[in-house]
């Protein structure tokens, strides 16, 4: 099958302030349509994500990182396996509900663990059985082409650019030792040079779908005021009808806290099959960090905030969408 994405190196000047923020020659390409910024690596299963079978009763859940995905995920499988919780707790969310491109995004590991849901992520989504939870951050061009022939249901989560901007610095600098400050990481955002690349090139397509009846679309800061709200949404998205008193027990279970000290869903099990039992403790941090809504006030200079404000107006105008 003819390759239907087009990938190339970054501009000189960009390749250098891209290279290095991760201390990496070549550290990414762009890969379009999606202007869409990821590592060489990607080229190994670009093709097959595009081509990937899509099934009918699928549920994925596409985002931007850091817009509350991992927190959004946990709802829609619990939701949708009937509140197993024993399951959520101890089977870790890559098993049952994998991110696709999970092989061009960590591929070391250390031992079997790592590699066998690292290395294929591709395979390990077409092998899973009905009803599949799928998770992903890449653009829509990059997804399947079948996901608008099939009409599978999509959630999409977003959050305040300004605010994902904070959690995803703290998260580059955990997993992908990122090596510059702040200020750099959020102009660079701006301009469309950090992982994913242009934010509202991921955002507005799926906000532009927003009514088609199998896409419901999310803001992390909407999760956060109304939990309850939330989960009851996606329940009747998802056909899917519980007690009150459940619905008590689900909003308990996806609490801050209780998400952080879960195993099954906080990533901290894969990361140390993957990096070493030391991570974290090297690290010095937590894959689900604050959860804050308003964190970027303690993070960007009155410029940056300023800037970042002038690029979403620039890019949401006449669109409708907002943020908090």
């Amino acid at each position: 099958m003819s390759v239907s994405y087009t990938v190339r190196a970054l501009d000189p000047e960009d390749a250098d302030v891209v290279d290095k923020a991760f201390g990496v020659k070549g550290a990414m390409l762009e890969y379009n349509p999606g202007r869409c910024l990821m590592p060489p690596h990607h080229l190994k299963i670009a093709q097959a994500i595009i081509d990937a079978p899509v099934r009918e009763d699928d549920i994925w859940l596409i985002s931007y990182p850091r817009t509350g995905s991992t927190w959004c995920q946990e709802m829609i499988w619990l939701i949708g396996n009937d509140l197993d919780f024993d399951t959520a707790r101890n089977t870790i969310q890559q098993i049952r509900a994998p991110l696709i491109e999970m092989s061009s995004v960590l591929f070391k590991y250390e031992n079997s663990l790592g590699k066998d849901l690292i290395e294929n992520s591709v395979e390990l989504v077409n092998n899973l059985p009905s009803p599949r939870y799928i998770k992903s951050h890449l653009p829509l061009p990059l997804l399947p082409t079948e996901l608008d022939k099939i009409k599978p249901r999509i959630i999409y989560t977003c959050r305040n650019p300004k605010d994902m901007c904070v959690s995803f610095y703290h998260h580059c600098k955990m997993l992908h030792d990122l090596q510059i400050s702040f200020e750099e990481f959020g102009d660079q955002m701006i301009r469309g040079l950090t992982p994913l690349g242009s934010l509202f090139s991921h955002y507005l397509p799926f906000w532009n779908k927003r009514h088609e009846t199998n896409v419901l679309f999310l803001k992390y800061e909407d999760m956060k005021r109304d939990l309850r709200g939330t989960v009851k949404k996606i329940a009747a998205f998802m056909n899917k009808s519980y007690t009150e008193e459940e619905f008590d027990k689900l909003c308990d279970f996806l609490s801050f806290q209780n998400m952080r000290d879960n195993p099954g869903c906080n990533f901290e099990r894969i990361l140390e099959e993957t990096y070493g039992k030391d991570f974290f403790k090297r690290v010095g941090n937590h894959f689900i960090r604050k959860g804050q809504v308003g964190d970027w006030k303690n993070h960007m200079s009155p410029e940056l905030a300023k800037r970042f404000d002038d690029w979403i107006e620039e890019n949401t105008k006449g669109t409708g969408l907002t943020f908090d």
